[in-house]
């Protein structure tokens, strides 16, 4: 597949040419099994960063999902709906994508995931009518970029990017709409991944960040759940709510909807926020996010 015309450099952001060579930097970035190898490697953590790579495929041999399975693939993220899972992690993520979709998806869009992990987005969105391109350090063939060429057999080809979430290289407003499911909280500098996907989301579309664990303020940034992922050499970070809100404002992002992760009818379920629903689903959104020691949030923005 060819370079589309909005790639560019990750180090300068200059248009590559027909070698897929920077005219500035003198760099040629090699394409590997259909995935262009796009990493500015001069950029600040990237050895960090680059540690995931053995330890996303590490950590799910140790849990289990290390594997490939046509069936549960074929239902993501509809685990919970279409495979009988009670799996909150999942639920949240189809709640989150189902409001994304319902919301603001449209056919003819450009729509760009960051943080994609096997690229499944591909089999909702490009039925619809959108060109979708997935970003993602990870292109393990079984839990990473590689196991896009499962997917291509049923939607066709689509761009596969091993790239920096902090680091885009991709030409400023490119796309109508980019989002991420549970990245946010793995970037190295928040504010930085924030700031670039506003930059090649074009001006009113549409940034998405789907599923982001939070702490309430009262809670250390330590949660233990994350002590093992780290270990193994995994970015993980636990933010509030406002440091979430205080990022996407920097970036010139102005929020639309704000989401408790696991939908209105989880938090029915509870007893204030319950109630607090009676007066709105906002009242009890900002209710539950800081005050339940560690949740999650969906939050949906325009680009000024």
């Amino acid at each position: 597949m060819a370079l589309p015309s909005y790639i560019r450099c990750p180090t300068c952001r200059t248009a590559l040419g027909s070698d897929d060579a920077c005219p500035r930097c003198g760099v040629t970035y090699e394409t590997v099994d259909s995935i262009p190898r796009l990493l500015d490697r001069s950029a600040p953590g990237l050895d960090a960063k680059l540690r995931e790579l053995a330890a996303w495929p590490e950590l799910a041999k140790e849990q289990g999902w290390y594997g490939t399975d046509d069936r549960i693939d074929d239902a993501l993220p509809y685990l919970n709906r279409d495979l009988g899972w009670d799996d909150r992690a999942w639920g949240a993520t189809q709640h989150g994508f189902d409001t994304m979709v319902r919301h603001y998806v449209k056919p003819g869009m450009r729509i760009l995931e960051i943080g994609a992990a096997k690229s499944w987005a591909s089999q909702r969105l490009i039925p619809l009518g959108c060109e979708y391109v997935a970003v993602d350090l990870v292109v393990d063939p079984v839990i990473g970029l590689g196991r896009g060429t499962y997917f291509e057999r049923t939607v066709g080809p689509y761009l596969r990017v091993q790239a920096d979430g902090e680091r885009l290289p991709f030409a400023e407003g490119s796309f109508d709409l980019a989002f991420c499911v549970a990245t946010l909280h793995h970037a190295i500098d928040l504010r930085a991944m924030v700031s670039e996907l506003a930059r090649v989301t074009r001006r009113g579309g549409i940034v998405a960040g789907l599923n982001e664990g939070t702490r309430a303020p009262y809670r250390s940034g330590e949660n233990p759940d994350q002590e093992h992922e780290k270990e193994l050499g995994i970015n993980e970070h636990v933010h509030t709510m406002w440091t979430y809100l205080a990022a996407f404002a920097r970036a010139g992002l102005r929020p639309v909807r704000l989401e408790y992760a696991e939908g209105a009818s989880k938090l029915a379920e509870r007893n204030i926020a319950g109630k607090l629903l009676r007066v709105g689903s906002l009242p009890a959104t900002l209710w539950a996010l800081n005050a339940y020691p560690y949740a999650g949030l969906s939050l949906y923005a325009r680009r000024r």
